[in-house]
C-alpha cells in the first residue's frame, strides 16, 4: 500500500495549470487596451504646447486626436470627444470610450477618460 496518495499531486498541478492559463488568458485581453490608453495619455500630454503655440482649430484638433486614437487601436467617434476650452489661455478636451473585452464566458466593458489639460504644465 502506498500510504494515502492517490493521485492528489496530479490533480492539484492540473488545477494550478489550469488557473495559471486562465490568469495568462486574461491578462492577454486586459492589458493591451490598459497599454493603449497610457501611449494615447502620453502622446496627449507631449501634444498640448503644440497645440497652443499653433491655434489649433477645434475641426483640427478632432481630427488629430481621432487619428491618434485610430493609429493605437481605439475605435471613437467626435462624440467620444469634448472640447472644453480652446483658446490662447489654453487647452483642455476630454476624452470618454469604451473598450469591450469578451472573455468567452463572460463579457466586460472597460471605461477610459483620458484628458489634455494645459493646466497639467502650470503644475
Amino acid at each position: 500500500m502506498r500510504g494515502g496518495q492517490h493521485g492528489g499531486a496530479r490533480l492539484r498541478a492540473l488545477i494550478w495549470t489550469a488557473i495559471l492559463l486562465s490568469f495568462l488568458f486574461v491578462c492577454y485581453k486586459v492589458i493591451p487596451p490598459y497599454f493603449a490608453n497610457y501611449q494615447l495619455e502620453d502622446w496627449l500630454k507631449t501634444q498640448i504646447p503644440f497645440y497652443m503655440v499653433n491655434h489649433t482649430t477645434d475641426e483640427a484638433l478632432y481630427t488629430s486626436i481621432i487619428k491618434e486614437m485610430h493609429s493605437e487601436g481605439i475605435e471613437v467617434t467626435k462624440d467620444n470627444i469634448k472640447i472644453v476650452q480652446n483658446n490662447s489661455q489654453g487647452i483642455n478636451v476630454q476624452i470618454s470610450y469604451d473598450v469591450k473585452l469578451d472573455f468567452m464566458v463572460y463579457q466586460a466593458t472597460l471605461h477610459f477618460t483620458p484628458q489634455m489639460n494645459s493646466q497639467a504644465l502650470v503644475q
